[in-house]
């Protein structure tokens, strides 16, 4: 290997060290938490971190989450690794991108699309599964191509850092709750997130909230800050740090109302033996970011194909794509297409 690929290989042991740290402190979930200090200091001091990792292992406290986003850490390096080296019989180097992102990859969109790409363009798409908080903070540390999620002020933020070259409004489907047939809380009919919320609270009926982070929780706790009220302590409030789908499977079995996407819901209400959709809220909206490879040195590679899968997604082809995405076997429009009309 020549110096150039050596420094890129360095830098990227050092960001999924950085990486790491802060998902064993267990504060990735929480994006403004981030303990970036404590990782500086401790990149200056090799062994402490093994220190403390040994400490935790003899106190047994790695726990499954903290081990599963190390792998994830560890398998997105490795798939950069893999791109940087030269494969021998085909006499090319490997092709690939990371995509970041959650529903629209659980849900099987973002894949369908990666596969028409992999086949016009002769390279790899890979994904890491995510709530928006922590798919960002991936974007900060310099370890995906691109992010999509959905809420639109952490992804502002993440702009006015400087981490995207570009954004776009890609598409949406609606925030919906869901609950009890026999709905106690009566917010059957209703469309204001806010008012639903309230009387869920003042019946004092059961909720799942998310908690993990990701934009259908981060609209949840906006919805309890406008309304003046703090759900966290109370014995009807649950929060289940799972994804979408097992977030909603949990609900159901559970009795509880909660707050999720309609496309999850519209695959898999079969699956919910005593849940019905109550409220149909707004439009829950999905941007596209392009991370900024100036930001991020180790990104130049594979930039180009970046950038291309960028375009397909906002071209009239991969539009149309999104717009019929699921219609055939489910009968109804599951994403609906922003990005003809937003500006590029």
């Amino acid at each position: 290997m020549d110096t150039v690929v050596v420094m890129w290989l360095l830098d990227w042991l050092i960001k999924a060290y950085n990486l790491s740290t802060i998902m064993t402190n267990k504060v990735f979930i929480t994006p403004s938490a981030l303990g970036f200090a404590r990782v500086k200091r401790e990149r200056r001091s090799p062994m402490r971190f093994k220190q403390r990792i040994r400490q935790n292992y003899k106190r047994r406290s790695v726990n499954k989450k903290d081990f599963g986003f190390l792998v994830i850490a560890f398998l997105v390096f490795c798939s950069f690794f893999l791109a940087s080296c030269s494969t021998p019989i085909a006499g090319a180097k490997y092709r690939q991108i990371v995509i970041a992102t959650g529903s629209p990859f659980e849900l099987g969109l973002v894949s369908e699309l990666g596969k028409a790409f992999e086949k016009e363009h002769k390279c790899a798409v890979r994904y890491v599964k995510t709530p928006t908080g922590p798919g960002l903070d991936l974007g900060r540390n310099g370890l995906t191509h691109i992010t999509m999620g959905h809420n639109h002020e952490a992804t502002a933020e993440f702009v006015k850092e400087g981490h995207a070259v570009r954004r776009i409004d890609l598409m949406h489907n609606y925030t919906i709750i869901i609950g009890p047939a026999n709905d106690p809380a009566k917010i059957a009919g209703l469309t204001d997130l806010k008012e639903a919320h309230k009387r869920i609270s003042d019946a004092k009926s059961k909720y799942l909230s998310r908690g993990d982070g990701g934009g259908m929780h981060m609209v949840e706790l906006k919805v309890w800050k406008d309304i003046g009220f703090n759900p966290a302590d109370k014995d009807w409030y649950e929060v289940s740090k799972a994804f979408m789908l097992e977030s909603m499977l949990n609900s159901d079995k559970n009795g509880q109302y909660h707050m999720l996407d309609s496309t999850t819901w519209a695959m898999h209400k079969s699956k919910c033996k005593n849940s019905k959709l109550l409220v149909k809220g707004p439009p829950n909206e999905y941007e596209m970011c392009l991370v900024n490879p100036e930001k991020h040195p180790n990104l130049r590679y594979n930039q180009d194909l970046a950038e291309k899968f960028y375009d397909f997604l906002i071209s009239d082809k991969g539009q149309k794509s999104i717009a019929n995405f699921g219609v055939e076997k489910y009968g109804e429009p599951l994403y609906h297409p922003d990005a003809i009309k937003s500006p590029r």
